[in-house]
């Protein structure tokens, strides 16, 4: 699964985002986990924007966000999502791109993982395929925004420290546009874009273990400093 990503406010001026005219507005925030908020760009009509979104996706029917919690949809097989109820729609007319700065994976022993940091070798932002909802939150009687990454089969870098083998689906620049555009509305089509990215144009180091830490979790760039590992450290076997 992915479910930590790194997002800086570099995406919003860096060219190949540049058509969804982000605002000036947009937040750094180096350590999205589950829940957390995020900028996703929708093209909901003619006109691209971006949405300050979730990080779950939440059916439009759910009648509670601690129902929804019930059910683990902030990642999206690209295998069954024509399949699933949850995501079998929104692949068709509810999809969206995530632009990040790189993902986190964990490695080690329970109460002892070692995180770890992914990101292209030439450290630009790049843009993850994803689906979205607007749910009606009765608690609060307003309309949110979330979202789930689709994920691929992992390249032989990822798959190294990911369990089950997974990945996210990285759109590649030329095809964010085409991956929004609603003409894009047939299986066939749509599974073109569920390629696994190439290990050689991807970079991995390890990062503090504050990253994912419950007690005294980082939030800001030092996220993405790399840290010494002792060469006879268990997280590096």
């Amino acid at each position: 699964m992915c479910s930590r990503v790194a997002q800086s406010n570099r995406w919003s001026k860096a060219q190949p985002f540049l058509f969804a005219k982000p605002g000036k507005d947009t937040k750094s925030r180096y350590n999205i986990t589950l829940t957390d908020k995020a900028d996703i760009i929708l093209k909901p009509g003619i006109d691209y924007t971006v949405e300050d979104a979730t990080f779950w996706l939440i059916n439009e029917g759910s009648k509670s966000f601690k129902y929804a919690m019930q059910y683990s949809t902030f990642n999206a097989k690209s295998e069954t999502i024509f399949e699933l109820k949850s995501f079998k729609s929104k692949i068709y007319n509810q999809r969206c791109i995530i632009p990040v700065d790189a993902f986190y994976e964990s490695k080690g022993p329970s109460g002892n993982k070692q995180p770890y940091v992914f990101r292209l070798k030439d450290k630009q932002p790049f843009g993850f395929a994803g689906v979205f909802s607007k749910w009606l939150n009765p608690d609060i009687g307003s309309e949110i925004v979330t979202f789930a990454i689709i994920t691929t089969e992992a390249n032989e870098l990822v798959a190294k420290y990911h369990e089950k083998k997974r990945m996210p689906v990285i759109l590649p620049p030329e095809s964010y546009e085409s991956w929004l555009d609603e003409k894009l509305s047939h299986k066939e089509d749509i599974s073109l874009f569920f390629q696994t990215y190439p290990a050689s144009e991807m970079e991995v180091f390890p990062v503090s273990k504050q990253v994912i830490s419950t007690k005294n979790r980082i939030f800001d760039e030092e996220c993405l400093k790399e840290v010494y590992l002792e060469e006879n450290s268990p997280e590096l076997f």
